[in-house]
């Protein structure tokens, strides 16, 4: 029987502009138009989990303003308990602003608001939850509480490190896994991730630290590798990309959904990769509604 994830992270209102290109410094662009949507990587990944058949638990922390009502009934519409959403009296809901481009690059500017005073004080970890899903856009002392508790309770943690910032040891003994993409390995090994090669070099140097490790090379594919082991490559899943934006997240959710299902690493890893390519082919409007369904009939399509 599937166990229930735990998703702790940061939960922003997101202001998505489609331009041309993304401006240069002290430069400004005319937009073709503009989107508002929920965001913040704890949101995005407790909403894949949700999508990908996932029983899901998140832990934030929202204002007490019109932006944070939105996110709340958001992740209820998406299937997403929220007994644990924390709000801030006072406080303003975290926030992002993100610049697309046609090819679906993308940049972006967080203000965090309320996502920082997020505290552990009355966090329990619910019955039934076999996987701990972290990431870097809250404190640090509040990812290393609760995966202190996970570890206690011999539960698996899984740390999306992003943004980067240093992966302290009392971290490190606390997760199982850790997802980085090729500037968050960079930014942790001092390494130029200009290569398959590279990232594998820093999957051995993460591996020092963490059970296991995926670095991600977006449309280049991703090397994993478990402690002991040698690093491996997976090739990516060639489609026509519409927009990267969200991406990372819904590879994530997907890999925790897959491993808390009692799939293998590799295996969940491969899925992921599935539905991430879904993902980013998808139209903007129509890719929260991918289920795994799709996903697997892309994974059959792959093996073909």
């Amino acid at each position: 029987m599937a166990k229930a994830i735990l998703v702790a992270g940061s939960l922003h209102h997101d202001v998505i502009v489609e331009a041309e290109r993304l401006p240069a410094f002290d430069e400004t662009l005319p937009g073709r138009a503009v989107r508002y949507v929920a965001g913040g990587k704890g949101r995005n990944q407790a909403a894949a989990v949700a999508h990908n058949a996932g029983k899901c638990f998140v832990a934030g922390r929202v204002g007490d303003d019109a932006q944070g009502s939105f996110l709340a009934d958001d992740l209820r519409e998406a299937g997403v308990d929220t007994s644990l959403l924390q709000v801030g009296k006072g406080q303003t809901t975290g926030m992002s602003v993100a610049v697309v481009n046609p090819t679906g690059d993308y940049g972006a500017v967080i203000v965090s608001g309320a996502n920082l005073a997020f505290t552990t004080s009355d966090i329990r970890m619910p019955d039934g939850v076999g996987l701990l899903l972290l990431q870097n856009e809250i404190p640090e002392a509040v990812n290393l509480e609760l995966a202190r508790k996970a570890r206690d309770a011999g539960i698996v943690t899984i740390l999306n490190a992003a943004p980067a910032r240093p992966l302290s040891p009392d971290i490190a003994e606390a997760i199982d896994i850790l997802v980085v993409n090729r500037i968050e390995a960079a930014e942790l090994t001092g390494l130029a991730i200009d290569s398959q090669g590279a990232a594998a070099d820093a999957a051995r140097q993460l591996c020092h630290s963490v059970g296991k490790v995926i670095v991600t090379l977006g449309g280049e594919g991703l090397v994993h590798m478990r402690a002991g082991g040698r690093p491996e490559y997976q090739p990516p899943f060639r489609v026509d990309v519409v927009s990267t934006h969200g991406a990372g997240d819904f590879f994530i959710g997907a890999l925790a959904s897959q491993l808390a299902s009692g799939s293998e690493f590799e295996a969940a890893i491969h899925y992921a990769q599935a539905a991430a390519a879904l993902f980013v082919s998808t139209d903007v409007d129509k890719r929260w509604q991918i289920r795994p369904v799709q996903i697997r009939a892309r994974l059959g399509e792959d093996e073909l």
